[in-house]
């Protein structure tokens, strides 16, 4: 298994942007510019390039952590982390594993506090061969219809479990259907890091970058950094010392509504392109929150597994890289055994 530290990681996290602008690798250290929100349906249904997907936000000086894969065992544990630090993040949830009482409990914890929440979304076998159009559509629908029985409203901000254009034909579809693609321009590789001993490692990440845009350019950049939310990766462990790092070097965390200045981070219908809507904590209203404080909380639940080795599952711009794969069904199982025997009067009063 081969890694890249974090000392040429400027270099490695933004492929993407260089592919869609055609820029020179010393200039992978400046965020590019996100695509415009819009209140009403996207109209740009064109074939999908990597300009399509959301890698930055529009202001400089604000970072937007996503999560993706999950709810998981880790996702409680951060929570934590940010209601210490009066923090918001977006996570994309995996509608599959709503179907554990635990699982939708800790995702409608995560709306109530405040995060966004987007989809995760994947095919059977990662491709959409022998599917037609109508079948994948419905199948997102029902994805969304899943997250919407649980938090009022459908997702609209998507990430592609192994969406690096190899299947052309899926985003073209999600595009057609309105949802926002989101990318990265800076992994915190917390799949690397995914240890208790070695998560404190992926601040440092974080503090690479900052320090080499601050050196390079005398200014800040903004990002939307890739995360994942399961506990074989170190980023439940690991979010104090970054949320620290963060506030370190005065950047502003935000979720991707207010990393795109976007009024309305939901859709009106799962499969149809007819409009977005708001609720009373997007981007604009009043209970909208950024921002975050120092925290002292040291996590002390549970812990990535030491043993653990990340299977590759894709990414939108490293193709060659490891990334945690979705957990399977027999090791949800047995995971929810075990998490039910601690937090079931917990998981039943969220879903509640």
């Amino acid at each position: 298994m081969r890694f890249v530290g974090p000392a040429i990681l400027s270099a490695i996290a933004m492929p993407m942007i260089v592919a869609a602008q055609g820029a020179t690798p010393d200039a992978s250290a400046t965020a590019a510019p996100a695509p415009a929100a819009t209140a009403g349906p996207n109209s740009n249904t064109g074939p999908v390039t990597w300009a399509d997907f959301l890698t930055s936000c529009q202001t400089p000086g604000q970072v937007a952590l996503t999560y993706s894969e999950g709810p998981s065992e880790a996702t409680m544990e951060m929570l934590e982390t940010l209601k210490e630090a009066q923090a918001k993040v977006t996570f994309f949830t995996n509608a599959t594993w709503l179907q554990y009482m635990q699982y939708a409990g800790v995702t409608r914890h995560a709306y109530i506090d405040g995060h966004l929440i987007g989809m995760t979304y994947r095919l059977p076998s990662d491709t959409s061969a022998g599917r037609t159009d109508n079948e994948i559509k419905e199948d997102i629908g029902r994805a969304s219809r899943t997250i919407q029985d649980l938090i009022g409203v459908y997702p609209k901000y998507i990430k592609i479990h192994e969406s690096n254009l190899k299947d052309p034909r899926l985003l073209n579809l999600v595009k057609s259907m309105g949802y926002t693609l989101v990318g990265f321009n800076m992994d915190e590789y917390d799949y690397k890091y995914n240890t208790a001993a070695t998560s404190s490692q992926i601040a440092e990440v974080f503090n690479a970058m900052f320090t080499k845009q601050m050196d390079a350019y005398g200014r800040k950049a903004s990002y939307v950094v890739a995360g994942y939310d399961v506990p074989t990766t170190g980023a439940a462990s690991g979010m104090p010392k970054v949320i620290n790092t963060i506030q370190a070097h005065a950047y502003d965390m935000v979720r991707l509504d207010g990393c795109t200045n976007d009024k309305t981070p939901y859709k009106k219908d799962p499969i149809l392109n007819n409009g977005y809507v708001g609720d009373a904590k997007s981007f604009g209203a009043l209970e909208y929150k950024h921002g975050q404080k120092s925290v002292n909380y040291t996590p002390g639940g549970n812990q990535p597994n030491k043993d653990a080795t990340p299977s590759p599952a894709g990414n939108e711009s490293k193709t060659t890289q490891n990334k945690p794969a979705s957990k399977s069904a027999g090791s949800r199982l047995a995971a929810a055994a075990s998490v039910m025997t601690i937090i079931p009067a917990l998981a039943i009063a969220y879903f509640l």
